[in-house]
């Protein structure tokens, strides 16, 4: 991999910089290689470069690593730019909280769906739109590996701009708990290694929304998915994916905390409260480790045990097994849109071929065209699509509030938005 140029946006991350590192020093020892990382923090960044550094150097990797706050420094040149950026993320999910409030009050807040999920939305392609401006100008062969939300709104909307992109999310893998402790009476978490090893989950649909298709015992070949799905029914009540499972005969391991983007409120519903993990009080906590990790005072492996599951390195690398990975779809689910970003399984770039079963593939239709009419909306800025946009989204009940809301949210965030019309 020499000479190679990784551009990391968002690397002053606590846990997608150190996974981000990890993959490319420790796990794949990319000798040789460029690193840059991008993030408008300073502080961070520069100590996130500096422990870059200090495992590269201690684990025998020799390789540059490089801080940049501005992000077209850090673009140029990059064979490959890696993306979980979120513009001002806590700040605007506020605003947008106070003004569903105001003029759509009841209204569920989500981080995919209804007047938070399409004003978040529009933001963050905005955004992508800018980056991808950027490598078109600096960097004009690479690839956009994204894992920043709503992820294939932004994936289809930098594939519609002509760039080659990947997203990267592995949520759908936490299903992997409750198949353990079915299956095996473990009571595992990530990165489950003792039920992974025994089973294989093949999981497509679209992200944040996919299902479990089929489950394979690993050590006889036999497919158990029947005894599981006998099993699972008892474990989710009148929960989102208690009356999906019912209606479909499939089991979406996202959970309801996903679910909730995509279908109608029911008394269950729980609204989303914070756009990110952690208080202001944790985030301090985090950048003071990373101070002593950069120092040399505290060792470097506790930081990088806690790493995201999603391993773009791994694309970079090639050949390797993905448990999903979003692409394009071309024919790989050939039962859902070819414009739409889908998720299966895949080996390095190749994804699996998977039919979805009717009823499935009638939610993530209607899924793929809500976010079509979003993507439209922002590349054409154009505020009937918005509006469209809430008439689809099933989680809007009161349609007209629906509406009155993401016009003040365009209103709200006209810094950072286009002029829509």
């Amino acid at each position: 991999m020499s000479g190679m140029r990784i551009a990391i946006i968002g690397a002053g991350s606590h846990v997608f910089g150190p996974t981000v590192l990890h993959g490319v020093i420790v796990e794949h020892r990319l000798d040789g290689a460029e690193i840059t990382l991008i993030d408008l923090n300073r502080e961070t960044v520069d100590l996130m470069a500096a422990i870059g550094r200090r495992v590269a150097r201690e684990s025998g990797v020799n390789l540059t690593i490089t801080a940049h706050t501005d992000r077209r420094a850090g673009i140029a040149g990059a064979d490959f730019v890696i993306c979980s950026a979120a513009r001002d993320l806590q700040r605007r999910f506020a605003m947008d909280v106070a003004i569903i409030h105001q003029y759509a009050p009841g209204h569920l807040v989500t981080e995919f769906g209804g007047v938070q999920g399409i004003s978040y939305s529009l933001r963050q392609i905005a955004l992508i739109e800018e980056i991808v401006a950027d490598m078109q100008a600096l960097a004009p062969t690479a690839w956009l590996l994204n894992s920043a939300n709503p992820l294939p709104r932004l994936c289809q909307a930098a594939h519609e701009l002509g760039v080659p992109t990947a997203g990267f999310c592995s949520n759908s893998m936490g299903g992997y708990h409750l198949i353990g402790k079915l299956m095996l009476d473990v009571d595992e978490w990530h990165p489950w290694t003792m039920t992974r090893d025994r089973y294989e989950a093949v999981m497509a649909g679209v992200n944040h929304f996919t299902w479990l298709l089929q489950l394979i015992d690993r050590r006889t070949g036999a497919d158990v998915t029947a005894e599981f799905r006998d099993r699972v029914r008892s474990e989710l009540g009148d929960s989102y994916t208690g009356l999906l499972f019912d209606e479909t005969g499939c089991w979406p391991p996202n959970g309801d905390g996903h679910m909730r983007d995509f279908l109608p409120p029911n008394p269950q519903s729980e609204p989303m409260t914070e756009a990110s993990h952690g208080t202001p009080q944790d985030r301090e906590q985090r950048l003071m480790v990373l101070r002593d990790i950069a120092a040399g005072t505290k060792d470097w492996q506790p930081l990088l045990a806690h790493r995201a599951w999603e391993k773009p390195i791994d694309f970079i690398v090639g050949n390797s097994e993905f448990h999903s990975l979003n692409l394009i779809n071309c024919s790989q689910i050939p039962n859902l849109p070819l414009n739409a970003f889908v998720e299966t399984p895949a080996r390095g770039r190749e994804p699996r071929t998977l039919t979805l079963p009717p009823a499935v593939a009638k939610h993530c239709q209607a899924t793929a065209e809500l976010t079509d009419v979003i993507v439209r909306a922002a590349r054409q800025r154009n505020r009937a699509l918005v509006h469209l946009a809430a008439e689809l989204d099933p989680t809007i009940l009161n349609k007209q509030a629906g509406i009155q809301a993401l016009d003040e949210c365009l209103r709200a965030h006209a810094d950072i938005l286009p002029a829509y019309q």
